[in-house]
């Protein structure tokens, strides 16, 4: 499974019915995503739920590929491995990610989490997105303001999902109310730009076509996504050669993949995809290969 969680769902279908939007079963891994309701989808992905599944034999491995969000981590079952290390404790801000990061999964996994759109979750969080940013969790006592301590109980004290997804939107839903939702149509325009072009132009290019410079562009993706325009768009294309990789399987050749990605040598290509994923383009379709297509 790639377990990354995309910048659009199709279909979405609201809270109102809890029926998953975009459900997987991989080995030992439950996954299942749900549309947030009309007022945060300009906001929020998706909330998700990631549980262990016993399949008998050591823990599997599940790659979290980056994709320039934020969003929030409740921990149900035992304490997390994540990058070879143990993680204790109960509730995160899972900081926008440089490169993937890989989670052990075990019986004893059960998470629930909020996935905010790339550059939507400074309202929420209300800190800048660069200080979150990185590799690691921020432990949720951290910014004490959150009080999600105070929701993780709730959560605790709800078991079934829909109560606990009523929950998480309603909390969502109560922050912007009080907050308020930032103008921040330029960072929105912006990131549309990247997207459309799946991290294939250059930053310059960006720039002329907004009615502002640079250095104010480089504020706002530190402010509100937590890397600079240059590193979103490195992710975005990497996403969309590990796209190709596994429509394409061994039947395109990883020269093809580069250049329909925008890199015109190879060794640009592997440095950029190893320095995100951990992989060379050719382990990662190895990997791909090992695991089936859509599970990587």
């Amino acid at each position: 499974m790639d377990a990354v969680l995309q910048p659009a769902l199709a279909d979405r279908t609201g809270i109102g019915d809890f029926r998953p939007v975009a459900p997987a079963l991989t080995s030992g891994l439950s996954f299942e995503c749900f549309a947030p309701g009309a007022a945060l989808r300009p906001y929020v992905q998706c909330y998700w739920r990631a549980r262990g599944v016993n399949v008998g034999g050591p823990a599997s491995v599940e790659h979290l590929h980056p994709d320039g969000a934020a969003g929030l981590l409740f921990n149900f079952g035992a304490a997390l491995e994540r990058d070879g290390e143990r993680v204790y404790g109960a509730c995160w801000i899972d900081g926008p990610k440089r490169r993937t990061a890989r989670l052990a999964v075990g019986g004893a996994l059960d998470l629930l989490g909020v996935r905010f759109l790339p550059g939507m979750a400074f309202p929420f969080l209300g800190e800048s997105l660069s200080a979150l940013a990185g590799g690691e969790l921020t432990p949720a006592d951290s910014l004490h303001r959150l009080e999600l301590e105070a929701l993780y109980e709730r959560l605790l004290e709800t078991p079934a999902l829909a109560g606990r997804i009523a929950l998480l939107e309603n909390y969502l839903t109560e922050g912007l109310q009080r907050h308020g939702a930032p103008e921040v149509s330029a960072l929105m325009a912006s990131l549309a730009w990247l997207q459309r072009r799946q991290g294939q132009a250059s930053i310059a290019a960006l720039v002329a076509a907004l009615p502002f410079g640079q250095r104010r562009l480089e504020r706002l993706f530190q402010q509100h996504v937590g890397l600079s325009p240059k590193r979103y768009a490195r992710l975005l294309r990497v996403a969309h050669s590990r796209k190709l990789i596994k429509q394409g399987g061994a039947t395109i050749s990883l020269t093809d993949t580069a250049f329909a990605t925008g890199y015109f040598d190879q060794a640009h290509f592997i440095h950029d995809f190893k320095a995100v994923t951990g992989l060379t383009p050719g382990g990662y379709r190895e990997h791909v290969r090992r695991r089936g297509y859509g599970r990587a």
